[in-house]
């Protein structure tokens, strides 16, 4: 083969190695799996005026925010600084001097809603804003207007429980609850303009990206634990298992409004209780697709409930024929009734000796207290909950048989308790 065509096909040889190269380079780093990324200029070449003094002094001090807030879609949109942590009307007292520039420090939903007005509103009529931070402290710093407002009355026009705050935040103090109980429930907290929620508890700051909220490790920060272990019967469910097997074939990233199965072949926490997924549209209220309510000591049927089961089963139909989604809730309120009734029987175990003066009336004073609430605080909310999300394990050993259990003890108790006097 004569020298000058050998020379040429080296020179092939190469070129379609580097041009395969580059294109492989391309499509792992700039496009990907999930569709075409952008890179974007840096904050200080995007913003002006004030904004433009913000990056540049926070590039030095806290240069992690400014890169999070460089990564998000506020930035590749143009929203800037200021568009958030410019103060709006009822924010005079959060308003501070900061460096000649009125801000505040941390925006609200009032601020939010500048731009997400439907999503604030849906949020403020669920359980994740007042009524989060109520279950926590009580009536404290509640108007009787947002009493009302939030459904936070009894049929009497009486504050729920009292007014009284949470006994176990008595029982714990303020110090511990600050780090505890006030961390997760702060998502509906309330704040100095009036308004209620923490957006960032689940679109963490400063990218506040859709991506984190349909993940269901943000979930699992708060939805986790003896009494409310979300996170962890997802986790041993069927769903959680093919998330957790399959995660890159999660289009995580996909615009609002537009999910199908092909974006996520199986659910996420978001996809059943929040996204707008097939035919089903998004909603920032988290009890809209619920039949039950599942937290208080007795479980009960929601108002507009079969409705909400409706809009649910719209979404379970996705992946799951009728028939499968019938046999699995009817099973599910079998299971949820029967913890209704074994709290009964331990309500009515309570009641006995409290008639009859061989209680106290101080929460949590008695070892038979710690008993009855964590029959329907842990063992009937963990069986509810995995009865519902598919959870077996929950139902039984970390439920019904913990219930079963603890109702025994109860007695035995109450029977020592009366043979002393």
């Amino acid at each position: 083969m004569p020298k000058t065509t050998r020379r040429m096909i080296a020179i092939l040889g190469i070129g379609t190695f580097l041009v395969v190269s580059l294109l492989f380079l391309t499509y792992h780093f700039v496009i990907g799996p999930q569709g075409l990324k952008t890179s974007l200029p840096t904050l200080s070449s995007t913003t002006v005026g004030e904004n433009k003094a913000c990056v540049e002094c926070h590039q030095k001090d806290n240069p992690g925010i400014v890169e999070q807030y460089h990564d998000s879609k506020h930035s590749g949109r143009g929203v800037q600084c200021l568009d958030c942590h410019k103060p709006v009307s009822g924010q005079e007292t959060m308003t501070k001097d900061h460096y000649k520039v009125s801000v505040i420090a941390k925006p609200s939903p009032k601020n939010c809603e500048q731009c997400h007005k439907d999503e604030v509103k849906q949020f403020e009529d669920s359980n994740h804003a007042a009524k989060s931070w109520y279950s926590v402290e009580g009536a404290k710093n509640f108007t009787p207007e947002e009493l009302a407002k939030n459904h936070l009355l009894d049929a009497n026009g009486k504050p729920v429980g009292g007014g009284n705050a949470n006994p176990v935040f008595n029982l714990i103090g303020k110090d511990v609850s600050a780090q505890s109980c006030e961390v997760c429930h702060a998502i509906g907290q309330k704040n100095q303009d009036g308004s209620f929620g923490d957006c960032t508890k689940c679109h963490l700051r400063h990218t506040f990206d859709v991506t984190q909220a349909r993940q269901p490790e943000t979930c699992g920060q708060c939805h986790l634990g003896p009494d409310h272990p979300q996170i962890e019967i997802y986790n041993e469910s069927a769903h959680g298992a093919y998330y957790q097997a399959n995660k890159e074939k999660f289009n995580m990233d996909a615009p609002a409004g537009t999910l199908t199965v092909k974006d996520f072949p199986a659910p996420t926490c978001a996809t059943c209780h929040i996204s707008a997924f097939g035919s089903v549209p998004g909603t920032h209220d988290v009890g809209q697709r619920l039949n039950w309510t599942l937290t208080p000591e007795t479980a009960s049927i929601r108002k507009d409930g079969a409705a909400h089961q409706q809009t649910m089963n719209a979404v379970c139909l996705n992946c799951h024929v009728q028939p499968f989604i019938d046999d699995v809730m009817s099973k599910a309120d079998k299971t949820i009734d029967l913890t209704n009734q074994n709290v009964k029987k331990g309500k009515s175990i309570v009641q006995d000796l409290s008639d009859t003066g061989l209680l106290g009336t101080k929460p949590f004073g008695t070892p038979l207290d710690f008993l009855y609430f964590e029959l329907w605080h842990h063992e009937g909310r963990r069986a509810r909950f995995g009865a519902v999300m598919g959870g077996a394990d929950y139902v039984n050993w970390n439920g019904i048989y913990e219930q079963q259990k603890a109702l025994v003890e109860m007695q035995a108790q109450a029977d020592a308790l009366k043979a002393k006097h």
